[in-house]
């Protein structure tokens, strides 16, 4: 998300673009450069970091990583001091993009299989200085992504990485000779069956949120009914907790805009059997709103229906569209959502008190 989304800023958000970017920048970016790196040293020199040359078998290649290595180093620093953090992952996997182009023009495939001094010379040079740009990526993504980076950290043998301050990060410091640590890949590729898991994932959410707002007891509509904002002051800093035998006050009840609506427009989410996206007229306005009513409800059905809707939630993206309310129900016998109605015909926009 950090790579995907300025922070700070608002972005858009979907399960197919988050797949993209792990499938591009950790299973085939940094994932694929430590496994071949690792993996070709494990083969070659029996997983023992390499002794680099610094005699024929060095070239301009290798200072050339080394530069940019330490370019990508002194300007991640600035912009995660400056907390512009998607351009400081961009800058180190710039750093990714350079070491594979140098591992594919340097082909140490081909020089471990030919055998001879001056070739597997070459291919410790190589693979040294591979392995040397990985520990710095690693260390660069650790505040982002710090379970994953903690393993390539103790797969190139070098043991606890949180125990590594950030600020002491330069080029060279991977231990000639080290150990390498047990090596399995970190970043498995994602398929479309990953899309799918998450989505429902997220449609098993939005159920709960709805059975949530319209559950009857006390202290459920008091603690659950609704998403936490995330502007709200912590628990500690509020000036009044909520008393432990779940009643609310009336102002924190009037807090909370319930208003009748009437459904305009009624139609199923694609690929989710859950959700319906709803359009509801407030009377001053007409809302666009994500329910996961669509097991109980079919879409024609609710055409014209008057609704209760919790007009003052912050709006929240569902499957990529943006949902400003939430619907009330009541939760039946097995979780079904019942929709709440009225006797007596009630005005569009009309306040519940």
């Amino acid at each position: 998300l950090l790579r995907e989304i300025v922070f700070g800023q608002d972005g858009s958000f979907s399960f197919d673009a988050l797949v993209q970017r792990y499938n591009a920048d950790l299973a085939n970016g940094l994932g694929n450069l430590a496994s071949r790196t690792l993996t070709m040293i494990t083969r070659y020199f029996r997983g023992e970091v390499p002794y680099p040359s610094h005699t024929a078998s060095h070239t301009r290649a290798e200072d050339a990583i080394a530069d940019t290595a330490r370019k990508v180093i002194a300007e991640c620093g600035t912009l995660f001091d400056e907390y512009q953090f998607s351009r400081a992952l961009e800058t180190a996997w710039g750093l990714v993009a350079a070491v594979d182009k140098y591992i594919v023009e340097n082909e140490p495939w081909a020089l471990g299989e030919k055998r001879d001094e001056a070739s597997l010379s070459r291919l410790a040079t190589v693979l040294y200085t591979s392995a040397e740009a990985l520990r710095i990526v690693t260390a660069l993504a650790h505040p982002v992504i710090p379970e994953a980076t903690a393993k390539i950290w103790s797969q190139l043998g070098l043991g606890d990485i949180k125990k590594f301050p950030l600020s002491d990060l330069k080029w060279g410091q991977l231990k000639l000779g080290g150990k390498l640590g047990r090596v399995e890949p970190v970043f498995p590729r994602a398929d479309k069956s990953a899309i799918e898991r998450m989505q429902k994932l997220e449609e098993r959410e939005v159920a709960r949120a709805t059975e949530a707002v319209s559950a009857a007891e006390p202290a459920r509509a008091a603690g659950a009914t609704f998403p936490a904002d995330p502007t709200a002051p912590t628990a500690a800093a509020r000036p009044s907790a909520i008393p432990a035998d779940g009643k609310i006050s009336i102002d924190d009840f009037a807090k909370i805009e319930l208003r009748v609506g009437q459904v305009k427009v009624a139609e199923k989410v694609e690929g989710a059997d859950k959700l319906l996206r709803l359009e509801v007229d407030l009377g001053t306005e007409v809302r666009q709103v994500v329910a996961g009513i669509a097991e109980a409800y079919a879409p024609e059905t609710l055409i014209g229906r008057k609704v209760v809707i919790v007009a003052n939630l912050a709006p929240r993206k569902l499957r990529g569209l943006e949902s400003n309310g939430m619907i009330v129900a009541a939760s039946a016998e097995g979780g079904k959502p019942v929709l709440c109605s009225f006797l007596e015909d009630v005005p569009v926009g009309t306040r519940l008190k």
